[in-house]
């Protein structure tokens, strides 16, 4: 009897591929729904438009006075509607005083959140806390925080901004 190996009963066996099988269809099915689901549509166009949203707010804050046209070309690249239009109408006169000014303003966005998403209407809010750095002709750099409300609009060139406002900040 030393030696010998005991061979499982046929009906235990059974049961073991039964249920076996039983998980495998049960974690196939789950799986499918999971990977079909709205939300995860949802939670992908949301990191979408968070992602879009800090990167375009931190390029529209940020301008080198010895470069302007680049700045605001740059501007341009990443908004619609009526701000990118209200961009585009920059002047030659304001594009000079900017220029004159020889400020270098860096922008930074501390944090960012998703307020509204419209997945149909192709819209969508952000709330922004940027940190925007400025220095005059390479002086000491002084940072000032501000909060914005950015409105994005889904375009066939991705999800740009739409909208820039500023929150006022309360006072002490």
């Amino acid at each position: 009897m030393a030696g010998q190996v005991r061979a499982w009963p046929p009906r235990a066996a059974v049961a073991l591929v039964v249920c076996a099988l039983a998980f495998a269809g049960w974690a196939g099915w789950t799986w499918w729904q999971a990977s079909h689901d709205d939300s995860l549509a949802y939670s992908h166009a949301r990191d979408e438009v968070l992602s879009a949203g800090r990167s375009h707010v931190a390029l529209l804050t940020t301008l080198d006075s010895s470069d302007v046209d680049a700045g605001i070309s740059r501007w341009l690249t990443v908004s619609t509607g009526p701000l990118r239009d209200e961009l585009s109408a920059t002047d030659a006169k304001t594009r000079q005083t900017l220029h004159d000014g020889g400020t270098v303003a860096t922008g930074q966005v501390l944090d960012a959140a998703v307020s509204e998403l419209d997945v149909r209407g192709g819209t969508a809010k952000l709330l922004v806390s940027v940190e925007i750095d400025t220095s005059v002709r390479g002086g000491e750099p002084a940072s000032k925080r501000n909060r914005f409300v950015a409105g994005l609009t889904r375009t066939d060139r991705g999800w740009l901004l739409s909208a820039l406002d500023q929150v006022p900040l309360g006072t002490q």
